[in-house]
């Protein structure tokens, strides 16, 4: 019987079929390929489920940031035995409108006079009265020295309307509002003539609002500020983990939240590059000794700033015993003659005292 030929194309199919190794080869290839895709997807998938995280917990706290409670202004100067004016005026470039009153300063003959005055700016989650600062005491005081007082609400505090809460930021505004209201002929008390002279006090928030406001507005003659900063986001990136019990990882999201949401920078609230531009008109910082808020060092960081421009005329006063935005408490009488001395040398004596 005749052997079985095969084919030529029988012997190169059986020389081109793959062994066993390779199949088993190709299959773990495969199986390689299909794990790299799972864990390629999975590892998108996290990613994704974590930057979405990130973001919308970066955008809470944002908001949680921006939105404060109100304190209502449950006081008056009637109670202190001045007289005053309720008024409203707007901010500058926003037009928000604020609520306030002007005390008339109070001669030593008794007079009324509105010759000088002093914008004052409260602190944070206060409004005009600040009891925590004792503000309505503080301006009755000033007025009794002869200093008319506009003693407003921020935006976002007291009676002022509601708007992002931005440590300066948008604060500044009002500020320069007030300024520009003194300024007006809408102002009250027509029959005391106008206004020759303007200064500023501000705590806290009220101070980092009014460095900056008067950096930018040269009629804002003299400034005190008490318990201000040189720098708003060290202050931030401590407190906000501190606040909302998270890393401090979300903080800068937190910050880039309310500036693509709200338009605040809170990057660039930094009175101590601004202080400079108010020389040569007088500064005076005040800080406490006791602040477990706001560093007592910040007090020369501020000072040593201002005092490095040309023509600087700067004091400063580390108040014993005081914490934050607690000096008039502290020092009482003596801040209050501080404070006086320190206008009346820079503002000049009252023109209407004649």
């Amino acid at each position: 019987m005749a052997t079985p030929r095969h084919s030529s194309h029988e012997s190169l199919s059986e020389s081109l079929a793959p062994s066993p190794a390779s199949r088993q080869a190709s299959l773990r290839v495969k199986a390689y390929g299909r794990a790299a895709r799972r864990f390629v997807a999975a590892l998108l998938v996290v990613t994704g489920l974590l930057s979405f995280s990130y973001t919308g917990l970066s955008t809470y706290l944002a908001t949680r940031l921006v939105a404060r409670p109100h304190l209502d202004v449950d006081d008056t100067p009637l109670s202190r035995g001045l007289a005053y004016h309720d008024v409203t005026f707007p901010s500058r470039e926003d037009h928000l409108q604020l609520r306030g009153w002007l005390i008339p300063g109070v001669l030593p003959d008794g007079r009324l006079t509105v010759n000088r005055a002093l914008v004052v700016a409260h602190g944070a989650d206060q409004n005009r009265t600040d009891p925590a600062a004792g503000l309505l005491d503080l301006s009755a005081d000033l007025a009794r020295h002869g200093f008319a007082v506009l003693a407003f609400d921020l935006r976002n505090h007291g009676d002022s309307p509601a708007a992002p809460f931005s440590l300066g930021y948008f604060e500044q505004r009002d500020v320069l509002g007030a300024v520009d209201f003194l300024r007006s002929a809408a102002r009250p008390y027509p029959e005391l003539g106008p206004t020759r002279i303007i200064g500023g006090w501000g705590v806290s928030l009220g101070a980092i609002s009014l460095l900056l406001a008067a950096a930018r507005e040269p009629a804002m003659r003299a400034i005190v500020s008490d318990s201000g900063y040189p720098d708003v986001a060290p202050i931030l990136e401590r407190e906000i983990p501190k606040a909302g019990g998270i890393p401090p990882l979300f903080t800068p999201g937190a910050l880039l939240a309310a500036q693509a949401l709200y338009g605040i920078d809170f990057y660039a609230i930094r009175p101590v590059d601004a202080v400079g531009r108010i020389a040569p008109r007088p500064l005076f910082f005040i800080q406490g000794d006791a602040d477990t808020f706001n560093p007592p060092s910040n007090l020369g960081v501020l000072t040593r700033a201002a005092e490095a421009a040309a023509g600087a005329h700067v004091e400063s006063w580390m108040v014993h015993g005081a914490g934050h935005a607690q000096a008039y408490h502290v020092a009482g009488q003596e801040y209050v003659t501080r404070v006086s001395d320190f206008f009346d040398a820079a503002l000049g004596a009252d023109a209407s005292a004649g």
